[in-house]
């Protein structure tokens, strides 16, 4: 006598798998909602190490955002990306510059970095890569490069001459920027980046400074 077949437990085995798949994605979501928490407190403490060292002896800093219309508007804390700045005060209130954000497309990836540009002056005075994949010894030197960083103690955005990376050793000019021996491309993308940003945003700045200086 043959034995009849078992009928699968299609119900439960459902149930089970529901279950299974419920945690699974509780799981799942609850890792990347820590992750991008740790991401985002270890990125603006970078932010606020990098800000304090571009514009030194900074005591308070307001986060401006840029609006499609040019007007400005204050972001709380860091938040927000893209069109922004970030303008710095010391203990008295005194306006000391601001700091932007800018990136451009360097030898192995995109390079993102930020600036100080004191406006009165309409010149760069300082420079800090804040992520970058460049090679190891060569493109990566624009981060620590002593001679490299010195070119941004006080480069010339008046806007009467472009930004521009020239070979290394032939810098004539305070709009110049004197490349990296070995690393071009990577320089050649501090450069363009620079330009491009200043572009963007000096006149924004420019038109309200008035505002920026009384931190309003």
């Amino acid at each position: 006598m043959t034995a009849a077949p078992r009928s699968a437990p299609t119900i439960p085995m459902i149930k089970v798998l529901g279950t299974i798949s419920l945690l699974c994605g509780i799981l799942i979501v609850a890792t990347q909602v820590t992750t991008l928490a740790r991401i985002r407190h270890n990125k603006e403490a970078m932010m606020h190490e990098s800000i304090e060292q571009l514009l030194p002896g900074i005591q308070k800093q307001i986060n401006y955002g840029i609006e499609p219309s040019g007007d400005l508007k204050i972001l709380p804390g860091l938040e927000g990306e893209g069109h922004r700045f970030f303008a710095g005060y010391d203990v008295n209130g005194n306006f000391l510059g601001v700091v932007i954000e800018t990136s451009d497309r360097g030898y192995a990836d995109v390079i993102n970095a930020m600036y100080a540009y004191a406006p009165d002056t309409q010149t760069i005075t300082g420079f800090q890569v804040i992520d970058m994949r460049e090679t190891p010894g060569l493109g990566d030197r624009i981060r620590s490069d002593p001679g490299f960083l010195d070119n941004f103690k006080s480069i010339d955005a008046k806007g009467d001459h472009p930004i521009t990376t020239v070979k290394h050793g032939t810098k004539k000019h305070p709009w110049e920027i004197d490349a990296i021996s070995g690393a071009t491309v990577s320089s050649r993308a501090v450069g363009r980046m620079l330009q491009k940003s200043v572009q963007e945003k000096a006149s924004i700045i420019a038109h309200n400074l008035d505002r920026i200086k009384q931190g309003k």
